[in-house]
């Protein structure tokens, strides 16, 4: 990107924050911190209302505002692209607000475009994804966090029993086709991740709450990190014969795959998994398609789940 085009981009950055940090400026563009500080020189000087310091952060003058922009024909591919994700992932409500949004942009587009993404809409599609059907609280918890309002929620543990909760919500993020929120508990305490489609019941507060919380995005490396400590990783190499490459194909991301070699006529692949169980249970179906290189231990697992299943059917 020349230097032109970045300024103008850093500008059109500013005006989504209240408040924008050089280092968020520097990691966007992938520039450095000296950089950023000549850039936002270069914008002042042309005349563009911004305040703050280094260290502190820029914003721009409240009313200045750049007249409506276009999209390129990619960006407008992209919010499509997204829209369609968002249509497999999301809850009614949030997938009716995005339908909205993509009139309107869709209203500013030109004739040239839209003509594109007429053509595209119908030839991009998201299948084998399944997203939270039904009332699951999206909006409600996205407009609390926005608001830092407190949440009274009745939510259905993994056991089947009942607890309420008053919460202090920071988060929700999309893993394994379910939706999580993520809340410090006035309860416990602590904080806590609850999926959502175990709610039964939500109130949104009038009361606000003024902590400061950990960023939603530090919650889960932390949780992935103290995740890791707990369950080490084991190393596995398997052979799989060509007659069943595909079959290990369609689901080896699923199990920590790493990389591949082809080695006297069959493929090895290299995964990184904590659970040597899933694995011997996953490659149990290949029967002799499938030789287990290393480690030792899960050889002997899948010797005794193979006679276990023997004995089943005898």
């Amino acid at each position: 990107m020349n230097k032109f085009d970045r300024v103008f981009s850093i500008l059109v950055l500013l005006q989504t924050r209240r408040i924008l940090k050089a280092k968020t400026i520097a990691e966007r563009f992938g520039i450095s911190l000296r950089t950023v500080y000549r850039d936002i020189r270069t914008l002042k000087n042309a005349g563009v209302p911004i305040s703050g310091d280094p260290g502190i952060g820029y914003s721009i003058m409240e009313g200045y505002r750049l007249p409506p922009l276009m999209f390129n024909e990619g960006e407008a591919a992209a919010l499509l692209t997204a829209e369609k994700f968002i249509g497999r992932l999301t809850d009614k409500e949030t997938q009716a607000y995005y339908s909205n949004a993509m009139v309107k942009i869709k209203a500013i587009l030109r004739s040239s475009e839209k003509q594109a993404l007429e053509v595209l809409d119908d030839s991009i599609a998201i299948s084998n994804t399944q997203g939270d059907k039904g009332k699951t609280y999206l909006q409600d918890l996205l407009r609390s966090i926005a608001s830092k309002q407190l949440l009274k929620m009745l939510y259905t543990k993994a056991d089947g029993s009942s607890s309420e909760r008053k919460l202090e919500p920071i988060g929700c993020y999309h893993h394994k086709n379910n939706w999580y929120l993520v809340a410090f508990c006035q309860l416990k305490k602590d904080y806590r991740t609850f999926k959502l489609n175990r709610i039964v019941n939500l109130q949104v507060l009038e009361q606000r709450f003024d902590k400061t919380h950990i960023r939603l995005q530090d919650y889960i490396d932390r949780q992935d990190q103290s995740w890791k400590k707990e369950h080490p990783f084991h190393a596995i190499e398997i052979a799989f014969t060509p007659a069943f490459l595909q079959f290990a194909e369609s689901r080896k991301y699923y199990f920590g795959f790493v990389e591949q070699n082809t080695e006297n006529g069959n493929v090895h692949m290299k995964f990184l998994n904590s659970s040597l169980e899933i694995m011997a249970r996953w490659l149990l179906q290949f029967g002799d398609q499938a030789t287990i290189i290393a480690p030792l231990e899960l050889r002997d697992r899948i010797k005794v789940l193979a006679t276990q299943l023997y004995q089943h059917y005898q």
